[in-house]
């Protein structure tokens, strides 16, 4: 989970540039953080950041902890790729909706959310990436692998 707490860094370094921003940036009168699309934006920037921290948590602790998963009727769950999945997706998402509460300056080059976007889009692709990822975390719960 190292790298997921990595790219949650990144997400979070969106959004706090996002919140830092949206509170100076004056439009209509007032700040843009007032207004309901940003507000509503930064809403769902910080829930896929809990949502990311959360899947990272468990899977550090199911690491450390093995048999620690509840009994269910399901086969114990591959909690570390989980969390890869998860970050992966709700970071990007996280630092795209960040850069939109910029409007056009969040794409520059000399701004930091270029950056952040161009970061969290690796974590979206390193590895075996997401789509090979999810086949492995339906072939541990399936008890059935590729051959």
């Amino acid at each position: 989970p190292e790298a997921q707490a990595i790219n949650l860094g990144v997400g979070r370094a969106a959004f706090e540039a996002a919140m830092d921003y949206a509170g100076v940036r004056i439009q209509g009168g007032r700040p843009i953080i007032e207004h309901q699309a940003i507000g509503a934006k930064l809403a769902e920037v910080l829930i896929n950041l809990e949502t990311s921290r959360n899947a990272i948590w468990q899977a550090a602790w199911t690491t450390d902890n093995p048999g620690s998963e509840p009994s269910s009727n399901f086969p114990p769950l591959p909690r570390a790729k989980i969390a890869q999945v998860v970050t992966a997706e709700r970071i990007y998402r996280a630092t795209k909706d960040s850069a939109e509460c910029f409007g056009a300056m969040g794409v520059m080059r000399d701004m930091p959310m270029q950056k952040y976007i161009h970061v969290s889009r690796v974590f979206l692709h390193t590895g075996d990436g997401n789509a090979d990822t999810k086949l492995r975390i339906a072939e541990a719960v399936t008890g059935h692998s590729r051959i």
